[in-house]
């Protein structure tokens, strides 16, 4: 079922919170040994007590909220109070490890509407590799392939909503960290429009500097449904995030298909994806070329500056991985997994000058202009999420320009939804990306809607 469905059931009273509790521990149990998705686990006795009590509430006609009584799963980048986030590495477990803190705003947000947080699901450490794997918790497969990553770095979220432990889980995004891990593990995830969400309650702390452009935080699930569920209850303001904007959402039932204009490319001038990731992402958009006013092949004609403004810049910074260390022996001595050694090689041979890095920062405002610009001409574009279906293990930051078609959106603040729309020959999910204006997360939620309903969406993996 869909967590809508679940929760309507719930409502009806046809499923009890003990019920759903019960089913979904089962699952975990089942698949997470295998794919090792979630790191902490609500200890059995505290999530059935808790599922209980929904239930007792809902037996004595006390209000209930939008996912009363719903299991869910979030990311270990938040702060959440049952579990000790740690962003995938040691020293920031550490150092939460005896602390007090609150829940991120959104993980309140989530609880006050029902939602019983049963698990904490894994990441690379420091949140900077697509591929989920650390020293603390291990590595997380894919479970359609079990050779291959589910993904990062929201890629334990994906891996166990794909194999339903989970209906809804949260991550993160400031490269592609939502929309690369539904696309490998063929769920649906939504990177919400930049500054929609706040980011208060980040397991770095709330101030990102530069990636406070880039980072926005959003919903996953199996069906797309879901991710208009959740979307509501995690907008808006929290005046401590001081970059959320009070931008009301607009209702998706009255996105007029009819009158939408659709680019769509299957290149974007910095990798080829693959001959199959491209035929999935014509079929998908030529699929509604009755549905929408047009359907044309086109894109902006800046994608190709994505990686000397999104990974160069932003990401290995250009100061030779001086602020990382810096970061890293803030929180005291231990051992780095190696795919973060690696991504600091790369960082310590990237250096460039201040002025260079504030040319940059010019460029990225003009980059950002001339996406805009070409949404005047389209409501929507569909493109690839990765050139590529899910990769080997080891070869995701090997291959990190294969996701240039993420990181564009991040940089432009677009609201980005994936769905799955097709197979590989490996029996791979190859999702699809569809974009929309700021602001209008309406717009590219309508249209994954419709695609999800013609080419079915999520496949279970078969567990």
């Amino acid at each position: 079922m869909s967590a809508t469905e679940i929760i309507k059931n719930i409502k009806k009273k046809t499923l009890s919170c003990v019920e759903v509790m019960e089913a979904h521990l089962k699952q975990i149990d089942k698949v997470n040994p295998i794919i090792n998705a979630l790191e902490q686990i609500l200890p059995v006795e505290e999530a059935l007590r808790r599922a209980s009590l929904a239930d007792q509430a809902i037996s004595k006609g006390k209000r209930t909220g939008k996912l009363h009584g719903l299991p869910i799963t979030i990311k270990d980048a938040f702060m959440v109070k049952e579990f000790i986030t740690s962003c995938g590495n040691e020293g920031i477990y550490k150092y939460n490890k005896d602390k007090q803190y609150e829940d991120a705003t959104i993980v309140k947000r989530l609880k006050e509407e029902g939602a019983i947080i049963l698990g904490m699901s894994n990441v690379p450490e420091m949140l900077i590799c697509p591929e989920s794997d650390n020293l603390l918790y291990g590595q997380t497969k894919n479970p359609y392939d079990l050779s291959r990553t589910s993904g990062g770095s929201s890629g334990g979220e994906a891996a166990i909503i794909a194999s339903g432990g989970s209906p809804l889980g949260i991550g993160s995004d400031g490269g592609g960290s939502i929309r690369v891990p539904s696309h490998f593990s063929g769920i649906a995830g939504l990177k919400p429009t930049q500054f929609l969400v706040p980011n208060t309650g980040s397991g770095f702390g709330n101030a990102l500097g530069i990636l406070s452009s880039l980072v926005t935080n959003g919903p996953m699930a199996r069906y797309v449904e879901d991710l208009i569920l959740c979307l509501p209850i995690i907008a808006g303001p929290d005046y401590c995030d001081p970059h959320v904007m009070p931008v009301p959402l607009k209702s998706i039932q009255k996105v007029p298909l009819k009158s939408l204009r659709i680019a769509f490319y299957t290149d974007d001038g910095n990798v080829t994806p693959t001959k199959e990731t491209q035929e999935t992402v014509r079929n998908a958009a030529k699929s509604l070329g009755k549905e929408v006013k047009w359907v044309e092949e086109n894109r902006p004609k800046s994608l190709e500056k994505t990686w000397p403004l999104v990974w160069e810049a932003a990401f290995l910074g250009g100061d030779g991985g001086k602020e990382y260390k810096k970061m890293i022996s803030s929180f005291g001595e231990h051992d780095l997994s190696p795919r973060f050694q690696e991504f600091l090689q790369l960082a310590q041979n990237c250096k460039f000058s201040v002025t260079e890095l504030r040319s940059r920062f010019k460029q990225m405002d003009q980059f950002r202009i001339d996406i805009l610009t070409f949404f005047n001409q389209y409501d929507v574009i569909i493109c690839p999420v990765v050139a590529t279906p899910a990769k080997l293990h080891g070869l995701a930051l090997k291959e990190i320009k294969d996701l240039t078609y993420t990181m564009s959106y991040n940089l432009a603040g677009c609201p980005g939804v994936v769905v799955r729309c097709g197979t590989s020959e490996q029996g791979l999910p190859i999702g699809v990306q569809i974009l929309a204006k700021p602001w209008h997360d309406e717009v590219a939620l309508k249209i994954a809607k419709k695609l999800e309903d013609i080419f079915g969406g999520w496949k279970s993996p078969g567990f």
